[in-house]
């Protein structure tokens, strides 16, 4: 802490020199006192137009500044959505191998890759993590990694909340983020932050950093970077089973025996955007990113009396002879470590421009890759005995995406109040997904994995890989690929003053599973000024990914009568031991979209929104029901040729199982104000959703654990208030959050419990020393709230004090010190 203070203040310092310096200063955001919409800003999501604005469109669009995002005690991308966008979920989980590290999110409560996220309009490549965590809206998805995109970098970020596979392919159900990075070419902000939580743990570091540069007479570049330092914090009790051995006076016991909160972390990031003006008709334009991220976990606790730490092995063949057991390594037990380092790179460019016909044009490529390397310490392979080592590389992941598109537009006078917008374009993508193998001690089966012991002639084997996280095995590991084109159409425009409507179409073929085809219709009146209806109907898809396709979490045990190793676990749907049992070719998820809703301005200082969105989604992505293979199914796996067939003992896999209903209501009030001699700006936010599994395989249906926490494990009803208000250097930013009640379920109904709605409350207050230096101090959850206490014995047994899947967390308050500098 006292190191993390002394840097704080050190480069506070600097901050303070720089802001000294007599430079332009780069504008921190818009007005104050207007709602971005009705500032003129111009979104381009969802639309081909040029000229549309948000508080205009056919579907409901929100806009957040990245002079908003500053204005947080959190620089991750993830929580600083949760909070703006109340149809967006995310949960901090814990001990869930990648999940902890690139976090799963969810929009209108569906699961992270049915919303497609796109940086200056281009599609943002997935991360390499395919979920294995048991928690069923989002189990066996692989979205896009949003930690991977520093908020410094955002000039603003528009949020559709409507289906746009019509426009964009795959993904775009739930809705779209797109990112729009900064263009200045001049000035920059230098930012440190410094925080902590109030338990006096999960010190937290920032510094962040923007520059604008000219590129020649014509053009920008643009940089942003930030560097983050985040410590562990620790939220769960002493386990029962720990503490009792402690009580025994038995050494090594870890306090805690096992951590419940945030995992260790450390990144740097950097986003870099350009543009230059080859002719008054012609733009060449690039922007593309790396980042490195390093964080550690805690996994479950390993008791000192367990199986295999209590095993008794030989180790010689001599009756009599030495033996030996973990327990002499572990008197305490152990709690294994897992870490992954998660690098990102993309670069994508383009030239855009206009012909003296109206025909505009935008010609690019784009590249990105997500890389995550596993590593997992204070561990063991208990089947390679007193040799094993500790630590371990179990393996490594990669999503790599390459697209060209083409994108052209072109007016078309037939007399309406202003030309119509007529699109079409062409997109050729190729994905590739890579799993590479863990080194050989992380799979390796040992020679204690099976062995006769000498001194009781009994067969007795210790567990095989790296204990918590076994290894990627050579037949786990490969590199699968797809390709796929699209070609796409629209027409959208006024018909009337009052009349706007929209319609597209788009083709795609796919390499591995075929081809599909996606429409959408949306339409807006104006009645007067300050009302207006508005609406759509679109259909979607998602194409499975060669990562869901190909993936697997398996772990060998040993068969106790003949000592053959037997796999275990979830494989691959495209396995032939998993067709043996029904599994066929992922197929895409479909959507049918509705929605709609009303608009209302009554000045051009208050907008209110109101909308209905009713989202089926068939054919959803879950694991199938597990299946334990007899002695005859191996035999007849065998002699079929089928290659490891043998050797299962018991699988599962994913597939299309199931059918969703998601719909609810958004409502959105953003008012502006004059207030003490400055500018206010109020928001009020609300969002309902409630999603219905309205058909499903009868494993799904049989699982009542797995049903209800599709249906009800985020909460129904969220939503948030805003107040940010700026006078003669003074600023206040306060909001506050509400979470409606959720449950988590249990395979029986006593097993239940429901965690109350929670409310929020952050805080902001800042200073503008001088023109070029702001200082601030906040925090979030200033109240310090914490949910409902855990009451099921069978949790509180792992050392869980709150219900460790509330949507809000369960750190407690947090506070934070920042300084900016503009120059």
């Amino acid at each position: 802490m006292q190191r993390l203070f002394r840097m704080s203040g050190s480069i506070i310092a600097m901050l303070t020199a720089a802001s000294a310096a007599p430079v332009f200063a780069q504008d921190e955001g818009g007005e104050a006192g207007k709602p971005a919409a009705s500032q003129g800003e111009i979104v381009v999501t969802g639309t081909r137009r040029d000229d549309l604005k948000a508080a205009d469109s056919a579907q409901p669009i929100d806009i957040i500044t990245g002079a908003d995002m500053l204005k947080r005690g959190t620089a991750d991308m993830t929580d600083l959505l949760r909070t703006e966008v109340p149809s967006l979920n995310v949960q901090r989980l814990v001990s869930n191998d990648g999940a902890v590290f690139s976090r799963p999110f969810s929009l209108r409560g569906l699961p992270p890759d049915q919303t497609l996220v796109l940086v200056n309009g281009k599609r943002r490549h997935r991360g390499a993590t395919v979920q294995f965590t048991n928690i069923p809206y989002i189990r066996g998805s692989q979205g896009a990694d949003l930690s991977a995109i520093p908020s410094i970098a955002i000039g603003q970020l528009e949020v559709l909340r409507d289906g746009a596979s019509a426009l964009y392919g795959s993904d775009a159900i739930a809705g779209v983020l797109n990112f729009g990075l900064r263009r200045d070419r001049e000035g920059g902000l230098l930012i440190a932050r410094y925080g902590q939580f109030y338990k006096g743990d999960g010190e937290d570091f920032l510094v962040q950093g923007n520059i604008g540069l000219p590129f020649t007479d014509a053009g920008f570049v643009n940089i942003s970077g930030e560097y983050v330092n985040s410590a562990t914090t620790s939220r769960g009790i002493q386990r029962p089973d720990a503490q009792a051995l402690i009580d025994r006076g038995v050494k090594g016991v870890p306090v805690p025996a096992q951590r419940w909160g945030n995992p260790e972390a450390e990144a740097a990031r950097v986003f870099v955007n350009t543009g230059l003006e080859l002719s008054s008709e012609m733009e060449f334009y690039g922007f593309g990113n790396y980042s490195w991220s390093r964080g550690t976990t805690a996994f479950f606790y390993r008791h000192p009396d367990s199986s295999f730490l209590s095993t008794s092995v030989p180790l010689t063949n001599t009756p009599g002879g030495e033996r030996f057991s973990f327990r002499e390594r572990f008197p305490g037990g152990f709690t294994p470590q897992f870490g992954a380092t998660v690098t990102d790179a993309a670069l994508a460019a383009g030239l855009k421009g206009e012909l003296s016909s109206g025909l505009t044009y935008d010609v690019s490529a784009s590249y990105g890759q997500n890389h995550a390397a596993y590593r997992i310490f204070n561990t063991v392979n208990p089947s390679l005995g007193r040799a094993s080592p500790t630590s371990f590389k179990p393996g490594e992941l990669e999503q790599r995406e390459l697209a060209f598109n083409l994108d052209l537009t072109y007016p078309i006078d037939i007399g309406t109040s202003a030309p119509l917008t007529l699109a079409g374009g062409l997109e050729r993508r190729r994905e590739t997904y890579e799993i590479s193998v863990g080194d050989l001690a992380s799979w390796q089966v040992g020679p204690y994995a099976s062995l006769i012991d000498p001194d009781t002639g009994r067969r007795v084997g210790l567990p095989v890989g790296s204990n918590g996280f076994p290894g990627f095995s050579p037949i786990q590991a490969g590199e699968f690929s797809r390709t796929s084109w699209a070609a796409y159409t629209s027409l959208e425009g006024n018909l009337t003053d009052a009349l706007q409507f929209g319609l597209a179409g788009r083709y795609e073929d796919y390499s591995d599973f075929g081809s599909k085809f996606t429409w959408k219709v949306s339409g807006r009146y104006d009645f007067s000024e300050l009302f207006a209806i508005r609406g759509s109907i679109n259909t979607g898809f998602r194409a499975p990914t060669p990562g869901q396709s190909n993936a697997s979490q398996v772990q060998t045990n040993i068969d106790s009568l003949t000592g053959a190793p037997l796999t275990s676990g979830i494989v691959a749907p495209n396995n032939p031991v998993a067709g043996f049992f029904g599994a066929t070719p992922l197929r895409p998820e479909t959507s049918f979209n509705v929605a709609g809703g009303i608009v209302l301005k009554p000045s051009n200082r208050i907008t209110f929104t109101l909308d209905y969105f009713n989202i089926k989604v068939k054919d959803r992505i879950a694991v199938s029901g597990n299946f334990a293979l007899t002695a005859a199914q191996r035999a007849q796996l065998a002699a079929l040729g089928i290659p490891g067939g043998d050797s299962f003992e018991q699988l599962s896999f994913f597939t299309n199982s199931f059918d969703s209903r998601s719909q609810g209501i958004d409502a959105v009030l953003t008012v502006g104000f004059d207030l003490g001699g400055g500018k206010a700006t109020l928001g009020l936010n609300g969002n309902y959703t409630k999603t219905d599994v309205i058909k499903a395989s009868p494993v799904i249906t049989a699982d009542r654990e797995r049903l209800l926490e599709l249906e009800g494990f985020v909460p129904k009803w969220k939503g948030n208030a805003s107040f940010n208000w700026e006078s003669g250097g003074f600023g206040l930013v306060t909001r506050a959050n509400y979470y409606g009640k959720w449950t988590d379920y249990g395979a029986v109904p006593a097993a239940d419990l429901t965690g109350g709605a929670e409310l929020l409350v952050d805080l902001e207050l800042s200073y503008r020393v001088t023109d070029m230096l702001k200082l601030a101090v906040g925090g979030e959850n200033i109240l310090d709230s914490y949910p409902d206490l855990e009451t099921r014995q069978s949790q509180i047994n792992n050392g869980i004090r709150y219900l460790r899947f509330a949507p809000t967390g369960f750190n407690g308050g947090f506070w934070y010190v920042r300084a900016t500098a503009s120059f």
